[in-house]
């Protein structure tokens, strides 16, 4: 392989564009031992992807994350998206944009393109936006893109929903497996096997994937051997990470926990034991019940699992006064998994609403609520026309229109006219096409990853002869700890190639089983009470909604060919809603 194509065997290999196009490369990481490749990596992948297929990049946008800060900082995606914006305007027309995706194509580039949000229903806004732009995506991981934005939004629709699956699957049987670690208790007999002088008590052994809490240490230990896993040696040892205490920090911890115990606040406490670097770090450390000596894991508790460090009724005091200053500050009790942000916009329609009043343009309509009056109508939340609002009625006099009586006949008929089998199995060929391109090229890029996780582990391995020949030194123990954690993250990298591989066998049967799975997936959604994950499914079928008079038109993400389906767009009947004067019944 020559120098200037060191990762191309690691991404995709199909490009959707036509040689000459231009095009503009994101590049992002997260920071920490998280991210996926470094930026330079990215950058690097990116730019021998666009030399193979003769792309012209007119720039890059790097957006890195800096050391101690928190925050992810997206300035230069926001700057991307501004100049985007400026530079190609949204085309409602299909045809139009697709004649203009042919006559001037152009790209973007990412390295994964579902990191664009903070969360699934950010990015595919995003993502949507730039494709009514007439704008190609590219993603360099997945190769989901056919080149017809319509249906590669369908096609990674379904390609996310299989994932999700797959990775359910896959994170399942880890946590099966590492539960079964930390339940091991010192008279297992594979543990004794391999340490005979170990005095048995039935406690547990304190395995703990995952960082090590203050107060406590890693220590190594051997449970058993690796058996007919790829890469390793026969028999090689499994040496895992139990925490015992730490007898630098424990006394510090314990007087952090009496101090609290005894009503002192963070400062106080960050000032005589200085265990975190600021009092940031104590509202994690008091809510964790491991120095009760229990352990919470994978939905279970674990009740002496290591030694305690402070009495049960201590924690628990503190988890009450914890919760009523809580509840204090908000003014109400509020569960966490219902903060807003967690549960996303409300609105399912939000930024899909235009007006059509007024012939040949159309403005943008945004949702308002007026709260009911006692004794009298009850609270009304309505779609509201900017330009009327603005112009106070003298620009446009388009009605106000119930917010829940245009989702529910959104719902009603994405239902009855998109949701079917009938509708959507033509494109079960093009699903499984993608995916059997997709397993091809995972295939690929598994092999490459294999012969590197075989060089690490030989790597691992010559540093523990070196050890074994010359005694412990922190040098070498450094280079094996990077080695090690290299070796994890090639680990987790293959895990998640293996699960984008689908047998050939399996492939056909997407056009039935899955196809009906997906659909089921998506009604159920539409019909129950995440409006998050509703939100998200509408936002991946439906291009925007114009309402004009008592009317509207439904503009879908994708086309249905015109001799077999329905067109792009679909008639909505307004007449049923009630505008503000009446009171809403629905």
């Amino acid at each position: 392989m020559t120098s200037d194509t060191r990762y191309l065997h690691l991404i995709r290999q199909d490009c959707p564009l036509p040689p000459g196009t231009h095009v503009v490369l994101y590049t992002r990481d997260s920071g920490g031992e998280e991210q996926d490749r470094s930026v330079a990596q990215q950058i690097e992948t990116a730019r021998e992807y666009c030399q193979h297929h003769n792309l012209v990049v007119d720039q890059v946008y790097v957006d890195e994350s800096k050391l101690s800060s928190n925050t992810e900082k997206r300035d230069q995606l926001q700057q991307m998206l501004l100049d985007l914006r400026r530079r190609f305007k949204h085309i409602n027309d299909r045809y139009k944009r697709e004649k203009a995706m042919r006559e001037k194509p152009f790209g973007v580039i990412f390295w994964k393109s579902n990191r664009l949000g903070r969360d699934s229903i950010e990015a595919t806004n995003i993502k949507t936006d730039l494709r009514l732009r007439g704008i190609t995506i590219i993603d360099l991981v997945t190769s989901a893109n056919t080149g017809n934005a319509a249906i590669d939004a369908l096609i990674e629709a379904f390609q996310q929903w299989q994932d999700e699956q797959a990775l359910d699957e896959i994170s399942q049987n880890a946590r099966r497996g590492l539960a079964q670690l930390v339940g091991t208790r010192d008279y297992d007999p594979e543990f004794l096997k391999y340490n005979p002088e170990w005095q048995s008590t039935g406690a547990y052994l304190g395995v703990m994937p995952g960082g090590v809490p203050t107060g406590f240490k890693g220590e190594r230990i051997q449970v058993g051997v690796y058996k007919r896993k790829k890469g390793r040696t026969a028999g090689e040892a499994r040496i895992v990470q139990r925490i015992v205490p730490d007898p630098e920090l424990w006394d510090r911890c314990h007087m952090a926990w009496e101090m609290r115990h005894a009503g002192a606040s963070y400062g106080e406490i960050h000032a005589a034991t200085r265990l975190f670097r600021n009092i940031n770090g104590y509202d994690t450390f008091f809510s964790n019940p491991i120095y009760t000596g229990d352990l919470d894991y994978g939905g279970k508790r674990y009740e002496g699992f290591v030694a305690a460090m402070i009495s049960r009724e201590w924690f628990n005091a503190e988890q009450k006064r914890r919760a009523a200053r809580g509840n204090k500050r908000s003014g109400k009790t509020t569960d966490r998994q219902m903060e807003p942000r967690r549960i996303g916009s409300e609105h399912l329609l939000s930024g899909l609403v235009y007006c059509g009043h007024m012939d040949g343009e159309e403005h943008p309509m945004n949702v308002e609520h007026i709260p009911g009056e006692k004794n009298k109508r009850g609270s009304y939340t309505f779609f509201i026309c900017t330009t009327m609002k603005n112009s106070r009625g003298q620009a446009c006099e388009a009605k106000r229109v119930s917010m829940k009586s245009l989702d529910q006949t959104v719902i009603e008929n994405l239902l009855a006219h998109v949701l079917t089998m009938n509708n959507l199995r033509p494109l079960a060929m093009n699903i499984a096409e993608t995916l059997e391109e997709r397993s091809s090229d995972a295939g690929t890029r598994i092999s490459a990853l294999e012969d590197k996780f075989a060089e690490v582990q030989q790597s691992l391995d010559n540093i523990l002869d070196a050890i074994e020949r010359m005694g412990y030194a922190t040098h070498l123990q450094q280079r094996y700890d990077l080695r090690k954690r290299e070796e994890e993250e090639l680990l987790s990298e293959l895990t998640v190639l293996k699960a984008l591989q689908v047998n050939p066998v399996y492939i056909g049967q997407i056009s039935g089983e899955a196809l009906e799975g997906w659909i089921a997936y998506m009604r159920d959604a539409l019909n129950g009470e995440n409006k998050a994950l509703a939100r998200r499914i509408i936002h991946q079928f439906v291009a925007k909604i114009v309402i004009k008079e008592k009317t509207g038109t439904l503009y879908y993400t994708f086309p249905f060919p015109d001799d077999l389906y329905m067109p792009s767009y679909g008639n909505l009947d307004l007449r049923g809603f009630e505008p503000l004067t009446s009171t809403v019944r629905l």
